[in-house]
């Protein structure tokens, strides 16, 4: 935090000294300012990179279907991407719906992966523009 001490000069009245007590607690501060920039810059990079690895999941689970119908065979890649994505957007609402791939029918036909990611981008780009939802 800041160190603020009042000061009084000869005939003038009081004024406030704002003073940074440490030096490295200021280079933090703005060290994460930087960084917080840096990640709001690449929203659009990590949006890329999530949509890919979901449109290609996606993909290979139509492709494969008759092979990761199995029930563990087919749970283990699917517990490998959602791992991956979540990495990726760090957002625990594409997660839930991400655990649809796990139920045996629906999971296998419904593009879950790329309808879970498009919604973490909408509610991203959102966030950013500011508009909040009551």
């Amino acid at each position: 935090m800041l160190n603020v001490k009042p000061i009084r000069l000869q005939n003038q009245s009081v004024r406030l000294n704002y003073e940074p007590i440490d030096l490295e607690l200021c280079i933090r501060y703005d060290a994460l300012f930087h960084v917080l920039q840096a990640i709001s810059r690449s929203l659009g990079m990590r949006a890329a990179t999530a949509l890919g690895v979901s449109i290609i999941a996606d993909a290979l689970d139509y492709v494969a279907a008759p092979l990761f119908s199995m029930p563990l065979i087919g749970d283990i890649p699917d517990a490998i991407v959602t791992a991956i994505l979540f990495s990726i957007t760090r957002s625990k609402r594409s997660t839930l719906v991400n655990a649809v791939e796990f139920i045996p029918i629906i999971g296998d036909f419904v593009p879950t992966y790329t309808l879970s990611t498009l919604l973490w981008i909408y509610g991203e780009s959102k966030k950013r523009r500011g508009i909040v939802r009551l």
